[in-house]
């Protein structure tokens, strides 16, 4: 005699398909979010070095060129996070997430077209200060998204204090910036303050690839 099967309220015999179709975005998100951290660690360092003694036309098409690839592969990941049960707290993650990354791709493909000359001088002078509020909503999302998918599990702590790190690491030295512009004008970088600044600089440097390590191990 057959035995019958309990189907959920909304369930449908497509369930099963629609699972495995949920599984090969995670594997696709997981394979993105490694390629996500192999770009920002080998990417930063570019971007630093490019900009040595003076920025140059070659550091802004590497910061656009890591802009335009991040977005594309943290797309995937932004979608997934939080796993497979849906909430308003996750939607809103992964929407806003989402548009994160849409704006990397568009401002960085735009400054690449602005180091390549289509476009005015003018609209060129804006482009490279709109891809780095990009770059620092990026690290805003990733505190935002930590702190709003905090659970009790030890992947979600690491989560949530890696992604808080990684936050902090970006905003900080931006508001350490804007303060001493406006209230130490006067400020001189001595051998005294280099090993301060490259901690920093440091940090930013693997802070994202860790919370992505770790997001990726937790989808």
């Amino acid at each position: 005699m057959p035995v019958p099967i309990a189907v959920n309220p909304g369930q449908t015999s497509h369930d099963p398909l629609h699972a495995g179709d949920i599984q090969e975005v995670v594997l696709i998100a997981r394979f993105t979010g490694v390629i996500a951290a192999i770009i920002w660690f080998i990417g930063a360092p570019l971007v630093a070095l490019a900009g040595v003694p003076f920025p140059s036309d070659s550091q802004y098409f590497y910061i656009g060129a890591v802009a335009a690839l991040l977005g594309l592969a943290l797309a995937p990941v932004s979608l997934t996070i939080g796993g497979p049960i849906p909430s308003r707290t996750k939607a809103f993650v992964r929407l806003s997430g989402l548009a994160v990354c849409i704006a990397l791709i568009a401002s960085g493909v735009v400054l690449i077209l602005a180091v390549d000359g289509r476009l005015g001088e003018r609209v060129s002078s804006l482009i490279p200060d709109t891809t780095v509020v990009v770059f620092a909503a990026l690290f805003v999302w990733i505190s935002v998204a930590s702190i709003a998918l905090r659970g009790p599990s030890t992947i979600e702590r690491g989560i949530f204090w890696l992604g808080l790190l990684t936050g902090a690491s970006c905003v900080v030295p931006v508001l350490a910036s804007i303060l001493m512009f406006y209230f130490t004008r006067g400020f001189v970088v001595t051998n005294a303050t280099i090993l301060p600044f490259l901690l920093v600089d440091l940090l930013l440097w693997v802070s994202l690839p860790a919370w992505l390590t770790v997001v990726v191990v937790g989808l």
